[in-house]
């Protein structure tokens, strides 16, 4: 009984320790060899993120200065990490 109890703490906490992705959306503002920041407004507040990139970030889409972006990243002890950035489409023009 011990010995289960010991394992399932043990399993648990290799899942709260592991890294969880979470997302990001926006418009690419700078952009670096390293790193990239992207700015969205939300309420009439801007927020803006940078996120560190790595050999291993994968890039969907032609990535350059203002286009829109969503950007999966983990939390790191040096900051955000991009692991993968889609580059979405342009938005068509309204007509009236």
């Amino acid at each position: 009984m011990f010995v289960a109890a010991l394992t399932l703490g043990l399993a648990f906490y290799a899942q709260s320790a592991k890294k969880v992705d979470t997302f990001f959306a926006g418009t690419v503002t700078e952009l670096t060899d390293h790193t990239i920041t992207i700015s969205r407004t939300i309420q009439k507040k801007i927020d803006k993120r940078s996120f560190q990139l790595t050999p291993d970030t994968r890039i969907e889409g032609r990535l350059r200065p203002r286009v829109r972006v969503t950007v999966r990243y983990i939390s790191g002890e040096d900051g955000y990490i991009a692991t993968l950035i889609v580059v979405r489409p342009p938005q068509p023009a309204k007509k009236n």
